[in-house]
């Protein structure tokens, strides 16, 4: 049997371990780089949904302008004189809308709801009611479209899907596994427009 290795040091390392600091920075980073890069991408994330919806802000207001004005009003006219349904009329005013939004808002994703009353009705109290959203074909069931005539009150929805994960085994989606819903909304009279 050989003889062992002659050492520095005799006796219990322990004591010495204790007190040799090479290495902690390295051990103190990685104990806080993954908490770290994770509150970083929480904020990025969270940034870019509060950018999308100024965004879809800025969509809608354009899109009730058109109703407004009565553009839209007059473009549907023409568009029921040329046969298109009040369903085919909504897309397009959907597509529309699609124009309006920033190329890293998907037009797949956007719903849009149009309500007006008449002049001098009751507006109910309930408002606009509850959006009710379909998880298995990721659509809204009771979307209408009603542009209304001139001085009519009008509410123009956009809702948009935005998909809020931050790492695969994370979610900032209020409702699990569902995307985060967006909504931007213009309640405006139409003017007198013939």
């Amino acid at each position: 049997m050989s003889a062992p290795l002659p050492s520095r040091h005799s006796g219990d390392v322990t004591p010495m371990l204790r007190t040799d600091r090479r290495g902690a920075v390295i051990v103190e980073f990685a104990l806080v780089a993954a908490p770290f890069i994770a509150l970083l991408l929480a904020i990025l994330q969270s940034s870019l949904a509060y950018l999308a919806q100024e965004a879809l802000e800025s969509a809608v207001e354009v899109a009730a302008r058109g109703i407004v004005t009565g553009q839209t009003q007059a473009a549907d006219l023409h568009g029921l004189g040329t046969g298109l349904t009040k369903a085919q009329l909504a897309e397009r005013f959907r597509s529309k809308g699609c124009q309006s939004l920033p190329s890293f808002l998907s037009c797949s994703r956007l719903f849009v709801d149009v309500q007006s009353v008449a002049a001098g009705a009751t507006i109910p109290i309930g408002g606009m009611g509850a959006l009710n959203f379909d998880a298995v074909t990721r659509k809204f069931t009771d979307l209408s479209y009603d542009v209304g005539s001139q001085g009519s009150l009008v509410t123009v929805r956009f809702i948009y899907l935005w998909p809020m994960p931050i790492a695969p085994a994370a979610d900032l989606s209020p409702l699990s596994g569902k995307p985060t819903i967006l909504i931007a909304t213009s309640v405006s009279k139409t003017e007198a427009y013939l």
